[in-house]
């Protein structure tokens, strides 16, 4: 009895796969239904913004021209108190998921400031830069507006 279940099980799989495969589309290239072999000889599908950011077969001209990816905040200096840095606030509005309304959040992010010219209450923008130390990986690129005193 418990034989003629597991031929059954058996029986039952193989049906599953032969229906797979029968009804599967066709491979255009060949011109025959999907096999291992067809499968196999698919090329890999490369998505297409690593394929862009890719560097590899361009000539050092190309990598020489090409521009790195830079972030670009605009945010509130909070505080000014380090030497050759600041503090900024960049908030920003996300959908609540469930009750659908905006929501505002926040980050603080330390920021190279070289000439010490931002000051508390200026509104600035900052980009990503290679990493200065721990926790500075911004720049300040500009002060947009000057805070009223």
């Amino acid at each position: 009895m418990a034989r003629s279940s597991v031929l059954g099980g058996i029986l039952i799989a193989l049906l599953v796969v032969a229906a797979w495969v029968f009804t599967y589309p066709t491979d255009t290239r060949l011109g025959a239904g999907i096999t291992a072999r067809s499968l196999a000889s698919r090329p890999c599908i490369v998505r297409p913004s690593f394929a862009a950011r890719s560097t590899v077969g361009a000539t050092e001209a190309e990598q020489a021209v090409r521009k790195p990816i830079r972030q670009v905040f605009e945010g509130r200096v909070v505080s000014d108190n380090l030497d050759k840095s600041v503090v900024v606030r960049v908030e920003r509005f996300v959908k609540h998921p469930k009750y659908h309304k905006r929501v505002r959040l926040s980050k603080n992010y330390i920021v190279h400031d070289p000439d010490n010219t931002a000051e508390t209450g200026d509104r600035v923008k900052i980009s990503s830069i290679a990493p200065v130390s721990k926790r500075k990986a911004f720049e300040v690129k500009e002060i947009t507006r000057k805070a009223i005193k």
